[in-house]
């Protein structure tokens, strides 16, 4: 990550020289700037395109610029029908007048969203945002990082389920031994009662008998 970071950083300070001078440069040097700008690009999108998470860039209106393959695989999305297009129509959940003004406000804030989307399948996505002029006043776009938190969700769900069924077992356990010590106290008690009744109706029968001779 350090790494990454000083590498962007470097290539900031490039572009930072070469916009301060550009009306300076001649054919030879403009061509120069343009191969190594589009080596850069090549660069950018080679290491965006090994995150997991999608990155997804829009401008200040909400019209996306850039995504990445991993948004690709979240969203269903395709160079063909989604550049350009308004970031509402493949999120429809996100609240995008929110994020403008946000982004308008200027400052270093990142907002996080959680929604479920259905399309290309059901996932449970945590989107983290942050404006790309950083602390900077005024609009000039949003960078979206798409995070998929379904199989988290699920694990916490049956982390949750399987303290439920053990608090259950260990309350089935303590209800049957509160009933069982009665039951076992009532069944003693019967056997002595019913020991009580056998021995009463021998001696009825005893006297019985003698009363008879």
């Amino acid at each position: 990550i350090r790494l990454d970071s000083a590498m962007l950083a470097t290539k900031s300070s490039f572009l930072d020289k070469v916009l301060g001078r550009i009306g300076r440069l001649d054919k030879e040097g403009l061509q120069t700037v343009v191969q190594r700008l589009a080596h850069e690009r090549s660069f950018l999108e080679t290491l965006f395109n090994t995150i997991e998470d999608g990155v997804l860039v829009v401008d200040e209106t909400g019209r996306i610029l850039y995504f990445n393959q991993a948004v690709t695989r979240l969203l269903g999305l395709h160079q063909e029908n989604a550049e350009g297009q308004h970031v509402s129509r493949f999120l429809p959940d996100l609240d995008w007048p929110k994020l403008a003004r946000f982004d308008k406000h200027g400052g270093v804030r990142i907002t996080r969203h959680e929604f479920e989307v259905e399309y290309p399948r059901q996932r449970l996505l945590s989107l983290y945002a942050a404006p790309l002029d950083g602390e900077a006043i005024g609009s000039s776009g949003v960078a979206l990082i798409l995070h998929d938190a379904t199989e988290a969700r699920q694990k916490t769900h049956e982390a949750i389920e399987s303290e439920r069924i053990q608090a259950l077992t260990l309350l089935a356990a303590s209800v049957a031994h509160e009933i069982g010590n009665p039951l076992n106290a009532l069944h003693i008690h019967l056997q002595l009662m019913d020991r009580e009744v056998k021995k009463f109706g021998a001696v009825a029968r005893d006297f019985t008998s003698a009363s008879a001779v």
